[in-house]
């Protein structure tokens, strides 16, 4: 990913071994993430029939709570939160923006 550490050194498997024992931060297990109830960007896309795009803009608008530990971190939400957005918003999930200003495109 072209990134550096702190000290201008490329990362390398055994760099990051050494910063996880270091931090005392244990390696990712299969399921683990399912099982704290975390979806992905693209994970919530799918359960609102929507692009990721539109994820990632309510995201921003901040109609759907998310996370990410540090800047360039994958978003992460609570799939408690998404349902509770899909129960708020009901057969909702699926429109699209409307925006007064935009104009339609009749393609005949």
């Amino acid at each position: 990913m072209r990134r550096r550490t702190a000290h201008g050194q490329p990362w390398t498997a055994r760099r990051v071994c050494s910063v996880r024992h270091h931090h005392a931060i244990e390696a990712y297990r299969e399921g683990e993430r399912q099982a704290r109830g975390e979806l992905t960007v693209s994970e919530v896309a799918g359960m609102l029939n929507v692009t990721e795009t539109t994820v990632l803009r309510m995201i921003r608008l901040k109609q759907l709570p998310a996370t990410h530990a540090c800047a360039n971190a994958p978003w992460i939400l609570r799939k408690d939160d998404v349902d509770k957005w899909i129960a708020a918003c009901g057969d909702r999930k699926t429109r699209h923006t409307i925006d007064s200003n935009q104009l339609s495109l009749d393609i005949q």
